[in-house]
């Protein structure tokens, strides 16, 4: 039971990108994300996911913060102003303008790279499959989703996290650690000596 709480704690830490430009696909999508209490922001474009992401060059300065949807969040600002990680993009592949594929291409050009990227579609076409797994695409999901499809996005979760952790200051790791330790060994002295 113990365990079960941690896990779900640690998802209600992933923050996950959901772009899709179907209101019924991206309304789906984040019940399921909500249900496995992940963060989730809905977008309904490629380009208003590289506007949260910080990648769109030309920001339309008309455009306000209320393009996105955060159910975690009151507040809906790009995760520069807000200070948010993103773990995982989740794109449809079919959309006006920009494609899933685009979107992909261009988040595994950037900064983003290590941003594990899934590939949602109706159509089951093996080419387009094939297209986005070899241009970076972890997974490739075909709609309608259903919760069993989030099983096979958590690994991809864990990988993110991983990352996040290489990133950390290597001696604020140390310190921390060395304190656990400390704080270990002072336990123990405390309890041989009763």
């Amino acid at each position: 039971m113990q365990q079960r709480q941690q896990q779900q704690q640690e998802q209600h830490h992933f923050h996950v990108l959901a772009v899709d430009d179907s209101v019924i696909d991206r309304k789906l999508l984040e019940k399921l994300l909500k249900v496995s209490s992940y963060q989730v922001t809905c977008v309904d474009s490629g380009d208003k996911a590289l506007e949260y992401l910080g990648l769109l060059n030309n920001l339309d300065p008309h455009s306000t913060a209320s393009s996105f949807s955060s159910t975690s969040s009151s507040c809906s600002q790009p995760p520069q102003q807000e200070g948010l990680k993103v773990n995982l993009i989740m794109t449809d592949f079919c959309m006006p303008g920009m494609s899933g594929y685009d979107l992909l291409k261009r988040v595994k050009g950037s900064s983003w790279k290590d941003v594990p990227v899934v590939v949602m579609s109706s159509e089951n076409v093996p080419s387009i499959i094939s297209m986005c797994l070899e241009g970076g695409a972890e997974e490739f999901l075909l709609k309608p989703l259903q919760l069993s499809d989030l099983d096979k996005i958590q690994t991809y979760l864990l990988k993110s996290l991983h990352h996040s952790c290489t990133n950390i200051d290597k001696t604020d790791l140390i310190d921390h650690v060395d304190e656990d330790i400390n704080n270990n060994n002072d336990d123990n002295n405390n309890n041989n000596n009763r």
